[in-house]
């Protein structure tokens, strides 16, 4: 039936022992809540054909064995905190449907409202599950991951906006999430986890730093937003309310997944100071062979200060060419999310609950990203995009589909998240921060994800990519500049 989730598949190593569904408490009759549906914005349409986002968050118990009793009082606060939160983010209980009277795609929570849970066990005693190895490994068990995230079909609406599962494995647990991204951007999922979190971990989905969300689309009008909006639909599902026919490109890139390799890499806060400082370098150098050639007057040139994100953006892009065997003459390029919240007028509370985020898109030839001064050349191509973006947020984005879709995607790199998500703060339930975070729906052939790490000042690095080319990959993320003694 159309919005199940299934552990079928590749999920043969886990076992299902159980699946309710989790309503917000108190019910929308009972909280007061307003009017129950919401039109998609323009920002939203650009996801309603991908697939979910699937993530996945490894425990150490505090017991350590995964027993019954300790599984089940874990899966009980979930679950509790889960309705609690639900009561305030109530698009994430509803569906995505289609209002064929107006041609909108709309998210709805009225009537039976919930969000289905899965509980399930790993199974098999070979230790291919245990949550240390999954947790620890630089190459991701890839069926593994899957198993433990659950599988949506929302090929067609009505659709649900979010799955959970938890999966008791030895030694720990996995709780697993897929939510549509046409409903939230990364922000504001990270804000939900976090509210969750504080619901299950002190009672109180509602702190000092996480207000309440709202999620009235009115707060991200953009001029003819709602023509925008349904043209690009028709662009992108024109045979609503199927969104997706089995044989689009969206499906073949999601059913080859299994078939990337996925690596993680972390960077400790030196590490990452010292890569900024091997470009200030090559700057520095740069410019003073230009003023040599040039003249005897020696000018300096302001140069943008180069982010945490913008450095292993960088580097993860010129890994990227050259794991690719991309040459001179051949053009690549590196497209990553900004948000507009802060960026549009007027601006929007950071409790949104929607996406407001605008593609980047930098493009470069591969021969000035793998020479010497390639870091520099990445750099520079990144600070020009999002200085574009900065000086117009909203400009070409009703063609931004058109443009993507001009590029040849076994040139691109695709970044996503940032090095700001402290997904590791934001996932304590009350049995203590992950092991591991990553992010399962990784589809595409140079996917790479930034999010802060674990330890302090650490950024975690992951990447999806053709197993053949993953060594040459990893080979220069390693040969960055190391920290100095």
């Amino acid at each position: 039936m159309n919005g199940e989730a299934s552990v079928t598949g590749a999920a043969a190593a886990v076992r299902v022992l159980a699946v309710s569904r989790v309503p917000p408490a108190p019910a929308p009759a009972e909280s007061g809540a307003g009017e129950a549906c919401v039109k998609l914005s323009l920002f939203d349409t650009f996801w309603v054909a991908l697939p979910p986002i699937q993530r996945v968050f490894l425990y150490d118990l505090p017991g350590g064995d995964g027993a019954d009793d300790e599984f089940q009082a874990a899966v009980t606060r979930l679950k509790d905190s889960l309705a609690a939160t639900l009561a305030l983010y109530l698009p994430l209980a509803g569906k995505l449907a289609y209002i064929a009277e107006t041609g909108d795609v709309v998210i709805d929570w009225a009537g039976d409202t919930g969000v289905a849970f899965i509980e399930a066990e790993a199974a098999g005693g070979d230790g291919m599950m245990d949550v240390r190895r999954l947790a620890t490994d630089e190459a991701h068990d890839v069926p593994a991951f899957l198993a433990l995230v659950p599988e949506v079909d929302t090929r067609a609406l009505p659709a649900p906006v979010l799955f959970v599962q938890a999966t008791r494995l030895p030694g720990g647990l996995a709780l697993g999430l897929s939510v549509h991204h046409a409903v939230a951007d990364g922000q504001a999922v990270w804000r939900f986890v976090g509210a969750w979190a504080a619901a299950a971990r002190d009672g109180f989905p509602v702190t000092k730093t996480l207000g309440a969300p709202h999620y009235d689309r009115e707060a991200v009008r953009v001029p003819n937003g709602d023509e925008l909006a349904r043209e690009m639909l028709r662009k992108l599902a024109p045979n609503l309310p199927v969104v997706v026919a089995t044989n689009t490109a969206r499906n073949r890139g999601f059913s080859q997944r299994s078939r990337l390799g996925r690596r993680t890499f972390y960077f400790t806060g030196d590490g990452i100071q010292a890569l900024k400082r091997r470009i200030d370098e090559l700057a520095a150098a740069e410019e003073t062979t230009e003023n040599a050639a040039g003249s005897n007057t020696t000018t300096t040139k302001k140069k943008p200060v180069v982010s945490t994100f913008v450095a292993l953006a960088a580097l993860g892009w010129t890994a990227f060419v050259r794991a690719k065997s991309l040459a001179a003459g051949d053009d690549t390029y590196l497209v990553f999310p900004a948000d507009l919240r802060a960026r549009l007028d007027p601006p929007v509370a950071d409790g949104y609950l929607g996406n407001c985020v605008k593609g980047c898109l930098a493009s470069a030839d591969a021969g000035d990203l793998v020479g010497a001064r390639g870091l520099l050349g990445a750099c520079r191509a990144i600070q020009a995009a999002v200085a574009e973006m900065e000086a117009a947020p909203l400009g070409g984005t009703e063609r931004w589909i058109e443009k993507m879709m001009s590029l040849s995607f076994q040139r691109l790199c695709d970044m996503a998240a940032s090095p700001r998500f402290r997904v590791y703060e934001a996932s304590d339930f009350g049995f203590g921060r992950p092991a591991r975070v990553e992010l399962v729906s990784m589809n595409h052939d140079g996917g790479m994800v930034l999010v802060a790490g674990r330890e302090d000042g650490e950024v975690q690095v992951s990447v999806s990519l053709d197993p053949a080319r993953m060594e040459e990959f990893k080979a220069h993320m390693l040969a960055a500049p190391a920290p100095a003694n």
